[in-house]
């Protein structure tokens, strides 16, 4: 072998040593590009998804109120009592022993009806002794009268005769009366609703007898104060809720005080409630409710539904899928509803729900509409 081919096969060598680190190299030089360009193109879609998301707000569900005109009334309440119309003792006016009392507590009587009856026997007698003084006196005049016409009797006689004679037929008036009132009769109509005597006991004068009541109509009761007494003073009917009997009556006004209670600083207010089925008791508890204003065609919204922010309120309307912000005024409050006086019109659709998630100009998914709050209870 030539000594030139003993240097090319010394140099063929030493390259094929070296080839496996050359294939390292170049495949550990491929892998960067590979993973430079991976790398790239992750950030490029990063960036992109990332601009896409700022782009495009996501969608809110939400559910609208399609505003409608309809009556809103400024309410105030306040606390009542039922009253009997009438209240009565009945007293006796007379004594002696009670021998027949004719009702019992409940029940209905009749003006002129017989409650009780007290032994009469005494002022029988009584008035029988006194007719008999009568009698006599009236004879005496009637001998004086023809005595006196012949000059037989002087006129101081016949003005004694005559003065006898009727202070007997006095007397004998009395005594009828005391008669009658032994048997006590009910001066009104209404209901027994206490008896205070018994059978057999022995009554004085102005010992009550019976409480006789009148719950047709029936009479409530209420305090108000200084501030409402104006708007009251125009009103001539009045909402009244009784929750035990879980009614609503329309009751009249009867009177107002002109004076305040000095305790209270209230002015009392009495209206009149008619009790046909007398189901309304006295001393049942109600709530009276005074209209001090209204509008009958008025734009009212759910009270949650507007949004404070910097003491501006505004709420939110639903247009084509977008939500929509707008400044309201408002106005009169019932309840959960209150009144908007700028801001909002009818037909358009107000959201009720979602509308704390959402921003003006932003897209939105309406999942329902209702055309009143009612409905979401359904």
């Amino acid at each position: 072998m030539s000594k030139q081919a003993g240097i090319f096969k010394s140099l063929f060598i030493r390259i094929w040593g070296m080839l496996p680190m050359f294939v390292f190299i170049c495949l550990c030089c491929c892998a960067a590009w590979i993973y430079q360009n991976v790398e790239a193109k992750k950030a490029t879609l990063k960036a992109q998804k990332a601009a896409q998301i700022k782009d495009e707000k996501p969608k809110t569900n939400v559910i609208t109120l399609k505003l409608k005109p309809q009556l809103i009334q400024d309410r105030i309440s306040f606390p009542g009592i039922v009253k009997a119309w009438v209240r009565l003792d009945v007293l006796s006016e007379v004594q002696g022993r009670m021998i027949k009392l004719a009702v019992k507590e409940g029940d209905i009587v009749r003006k002129e009806q017989l409650l009780a009856k007290i032994d009469p026997r005494d002022y029988k007698n009584a008035l029988l002794s006194i007719k008999a003084s009568y009698k006599a006196a009236l004879a005496s005049v009637n001998r004086l009268k023809e005595l006196h016409q012949k000059q037989l009797a002087t006129q101081s006689q016949m003005d004694e005769a005559v003065a006898r004679m009727e202070s007997s037929k006095a007397n004998m008036d009395t005594a009828k009366l005391n008669l009658e009132r032994c048997s006590i009769r009910a001066p009104i109509a209404g209901i027994v609703n206490a008896r205070y005597a018994d059978n057999g006991q022995y009554i004085n004068f102005s010992d009550s007898i019976v409480e006789i009541i009148q719950i047709d109509p029936v009479k409530i009761a209420v305090g108000i104060p200084e501030s409402d007494v104006d708007a009251v003073r125009s009103l001539d009917h009045f909402h009244i809720k009784i929750d035990a009997l879980n009614k609503t009556f329309i009751a009249e006004k009867y009177f107002l005080s002109n004076t305040a209670d000095t305790s209270a600083r209230l002015y009392n207010l009495e209206m009149r409630l008619n009790n046909a089925s007398y189901e309304i008791l006295p001393d049942m508890f109600v709530r009276v409710e005074i209209v001090k204003r209204e509008v009958k065609n008025g734009i009212s919204v759910p009270l949650y539904s507007i949004l404070t922010r910097n003491n501006k309120r505004f709420a939110y309307i639903e247009k084509n899928g977008i939500a929509q912000m707008r400044h309201v005024l408002p106005g009169l409050q019932e309840k959960w509803r209150i009144e908007i006086r700028e801001g909002l019109q009818p037909d358009e659709h107000l959201i009720v729900m979602g509308h704390r998630d959402v921003s003006n100009g932003q897209p939105v998914h309406v999942i329902r509409t209702i055309n009143n709050i009612e409905e979401l209870e359904k």
